[in-house]
């Protein structure tokens, strides 16, 4: 295990996304602007038109990725996460309306805001991070950079 500290305290925004707004995409540009290296994903809800996502498929190492496309109304009953590196990684859990099925993975790039996406983003002040890959494991860790 790893803990990392905010010793200079944090800052915290409410983002909102507006409709045809692309989640990843927006976000990385307003993490850019701001500056922004690390961070907590605390909340989230909302809707999209289009959700990309990926799920695991087994727990053998390395991990092998199932994606998952969803159009047409999509329903998001949570989103939470975290930005290392100044990239976020996001966890979804949604309801494909239009086939009455629940999905929980991780969020791609390309998913669109229906109506409304709002999460509420956590800055950990003057903290810089990184992921870094495990070679023999394939698995992706958060380390102070």
């Amino acid at each position: 295990m790893l803990a990392i500290h905010a010793k200079n305290g944090i800052e915290t925004y409410m983002v909102s996304f507006r409709r045809g707004d692309l989640i990843i995409e927006e976000l990385e540009k307003f993490l850019k602007e701001k500056g922004i290296d690390a961070a907590l994903i605390t909340s989230g809800i909302g809707s999209f038109d289009i959700c990309n996502l990926h799920t695991i498929t087994s727990t053998d190492l390395p991990p092998v990725d199932k994606r998952i496309t969803l159009k047409g109304p999509v329903e998001v009953g949570s989103l939470l996460g975290s930005v290392a590196g100044g990239s976020p990684h996001i966890h979804v859990v949604v309801h494909d309306v239009k086939n009455d099925k629940v999905y929980v993975g991780h969020l791609e790039p390309g998913s669109r805001c229906c109506y409304r996406v709002e999460l509420g983003l956590t800055v950990l002040k003057n903290v810089r991070t990184k992921r870094i890959s495990d070679e023999k494991t394939g698995l992706i860790d958060i380390v102070e950079a």
